[in-house]
């Protein structure tokens, strides 16, 4: 799918990209090409290494001369959140913003779609706007049209009660809103939980998430991708199995969630409404009960929002 500028008015519109690097050298530079091929170019590309020890930081200085690049090197590592945090700092603090992995080919419209959605949000609250994705191999041969397909994660409506029980946004789709940054820049600092977790937790709360209804990135699928370190596709025998484990073997496969979410309810639960202030309490009373119990509550939680063609 491909955007016309004259379909939107563009006067005024800018955007910053935030991008993290870190021992990237495989793949950085096909996606800064990706960047730079926008059919809606953005003001500034900021990108932050966090002490590479490959050459990464080499690839990127070929950049240098051109004027919307910021090339900024850690003395030393940061970890992840720090370094997208840092990136989003330096960033313009009038423009939209723009999440970019190092390992990822951006579409063409994917700046011009990302930006047209989020024009259409209050720019009184903290929104942003997210998208599946195409995964692919290391050679660029498509595996999945769809990342949510490959996860699983079009079976059901996006919204708070599902979040909770697994993240489904990934931070390289994201584009955000100025409201949006001031949140960004308080995430605490983790190993456990991701930035694109957290801020999605924030659009889900105190403002608004928008999936845009095209995928807009190409997603590689390697042993160093986070997303699929955890993750396989299994069919049904091995699913039954699994959940049979899960009854009479103590197993935390939620407790990436619980912290993120206690976390979250710390900073931000005197602030939350009453209505969000319920669903995550009850959410956060499950860490300590038994499987089966935790199991029900994911049943109640999504009942009613799974999507019809997939029951």
């Amino acid at each position: 799918m491909h955007l016309k500028s004259t379909e939107f008015d563009l006067e005024n519109l800018k955007i910053s990209v935030a991008m993290a690097t870190y021992n990237g050298a495989n793949y950085v530079e096909q996606q800064i090409e990706s960047i730079l091929s926008q059919t809606l170019l953005p003001e500034e590309i900021i990108i932050c290494d966090d002490a590479s020890i490959d050459n990464t930081s080499q690839i990127i200085k070929k950049y240098e001369q051109n004027p919307i690049i910021k090339f900024y090197q850690n003395e030393k590592r940061i970890g992840l959140i720090e370094n997208f945090k840092k990136a989003v700092s330096l960033t313009n603090k009038n423009n939209y913003i723009a999440l970019s992995d190092q390992d990822d080919i951006w579409l063409p419209d994917k700046l011009a779609l990302s930006a047209k959605s989020l024009k259409e949000i209050d720019s009184n609250i903290p929104a942003m706007v997210y998208s599946d994705l195409i995964l692919v191999d290391n050679h660029l041969q498509i595996i999945n049209y769809s990342l949510q397909n490959e996860m699983e994660q079009n079976k059901y409506q996006h919204c708070l009660e599902t979040l909770l029980f697994g993240n489904f946004v990934l931070g390289c789709t994201i584009m955000f809103n100025q409201k949006m940054r001031s949140f960004f820049l308080e995430i605490p600092d983790s190993t456990i939980f991701n930035h694109d977790a957290w801020i999605t937790l924030i659009a889900f709360t105190f403002g608004k998430a928008t999936a845009l209804p095209v995928p807009t990135v190409y997603y590689r699928k390697h042993e160093q991708n986070v997303t699929f370190s955890n993750h396989k596709k299994r069919n049904r025998i091995l699913k039954i199995k699994q959940h049979l484990m899960n009854i009479f073997i103590k197993k935390d496969y939620l407790k990436e969630r619980f912290v993120i979410t206690a976390s979250f309810y710390t900073q931000h639960g005197n602030k939350l409404s009453y209505h969000h202030n319920k669903i995550i309490q009850k959410f956060l009373k499950l860490e300590n009960m038994p499987y089966l119990r935790q199991k029900w509550a994911f049943e109640i939680a999504f009942k009613n929002k799974w999507i019809k063609r997939f029951q």
